[in-house]
């Protein structure tokens, strides 16, 4: 690649080479150490490519060996130049022009979040602010790891994330789950496992530790399900040996939820007049222009709309230059009633919204029995749902050594 780069710089032609003895000419450029590259044969002929300055120390050569040399093609920087010679500003303006992409090939221009469901992005966006990650940062500032954990401790709602740079862009994936997520305990330590969650155990594969329970037994939140205790019994039946292992284990648990949700069937519905004003801004860097009309006629109730769009030349090369339009359109608040359909699309669609939060969280939803009621002016959905989910937790266990415990037995005694 520097290699191109450094030709581009010096200039090439590509030169065809015909007469009476060429292998000899070919070892004479060798011999005076002229460089040529792309040779190829076209029958009696060769085609190859040379530097300019190669090519001014050929006549003697060319003379020597009864050999003719044709310029059938150039390329390189002085060509351009040449052929703008006498369009100079242009040439300055496109040499500025290539810098100035350089530049900002060197920051970040846009930051986007994927993944957040709860936490808006909005919100991400002023936590990283106020970490001093912002639109037009250098992007050698811009430390992965630090991030990401950053951005675990601040939102413990943020289970897993990474951030990495593409082009001018900071993407940072995240992933959400509504539960404190409690610390692992190290894998080399023993832990227990206990419910997070009361229910019935509807599957269990332990893979280490002891059981103490089964399934379909009923179990209440902070119930130890699998000890880190493992005990050895002799022939007679008695504890010979204990030991702690980390306990590992696939359950599943199954419980009922109760649902309710309601909202008045009287609300306050915006008519639009259809008057609307349009307003145009751009925003180079940190820096907002507005470009209002000369008429601004000011509503007493409206809704903006506005849509941005961001200049880029590829996918993840964005550039410090967004165009932006605002749309004000003017409405009148009128009282109203919601028809019976309309209350139970809306109440069917707030249910789907939260069972689509279970279904994030990695709650599975077996059976919902929610039903809708509008009676007093309210529209009440309410009922119970069945989910299953893998609702356990590690827990340091208290470590008790048989010797320990006979020696206090004697003790009492």
């Amino acid at each position: 690649m520097l290699t191109n780069i450094i030709k581009f710089l010096k200039g090439y032609v590509v030169i065809q080479l015909t007469g009476y003895s060429p292998e000899r000419f070919l070892n004479l450029c060798s011999h005076h150490q002229i460089v040529l590259w792309g040779l190829r044969s076209t029958g009696n002929e060769y085609e190859m490519c040379i530097s300019i300055s190669g090519f001014k120390k050929l006549r003697p050569l060319v003379h020597k060996t009864r050999t003719k040399v044709v310029i059938l093609e150039r390329h390189g920087l002085p060509f351009v130049l040449y052929r703008y010679q006498n369009r100079k500003l242009f040439v300055v303006g496109a040499l500025a022009g290539g810098i100035l992409l350089y530049v900002m090939s060197l920051f970040i221009w846009n930051i986007h979040i994927e993944g957040n469901y709860s936490l808006s992005d909005q919100v991400i966006l002023n936590y990283l602010e106020s970490e001093q990650i912002v639109h037009g940062m250098a992007k050698s500032r811009i430390h992965g790891e630090e991030i990401e954990a950053d951005l675990r401790e601040h939102f413990t709602e943020i289970t897993w994330t990474s951030a990495e740079v593409k082009g001018t862009r900071l993407i940072i994936h995240v992933q959400e789950n509504e539960d404190v997520v409690l610390p692992d305990i190290p894998e080399d330590k023993p832990a227990d496992l206990v419910a997070s969650d009361s229910g019935r155990i509807v599957s269990m594969i332990v893979r280490s530790g002891t059981p103490t329970v089964s399934e379909g037994q009923e179990v209440q939140k902070g119930d130890v399900l699998v000890q880190s205790r493992v005990e050895i019994l002799d022939d007679a039946g008695e504890i010979a040996n204990v030991y702690y292992v980390h306990a590992d284990a696939d359950i599943v648990i199954q419980r009922t939820e109760s649902y309710k949700a309601s909202f008045p069937m009287e609300y306050s519905k915006k008519i639009y007049t259809g008057k609307k004003q349009t307003s145009y801004y751009m925003v180079l860097g940190t820096k907002r222009l507005n470009f209002q009309l000369p008429r601004t006629i000011s509503y007493e109730n409206s809704d903006d709309i506005s849509s941005e769009y961001q200049c880029k030349i590829t996918e993840h090369f964005y550039l410090p230059l967004i165009f932006g339009k605002c749309i004000r359109q003017e409405y009148v608040p009128t009282p109203s009633v919601y028809t019976k359909d309309e209350a139970v699309t809306k109440a069917k669609e707030e249910n789907s919204v939260f069972f689509e939060k279970l279904r994030i969280k990695g709650l599975q939803i077996i059976e919902n029995n929610v039903k809708i009621d509008i009676s007093g002016g309210v529209c009440t959905a309410s009922g119970s749902y069945i989910v299953e989910e893998a609702a356990v937790q590690e827990q340091t266990p208290e470590i008790i050594i048989p010797d320990q415990t006979e020696e206090s037995d004697e003790e009492r005694e």
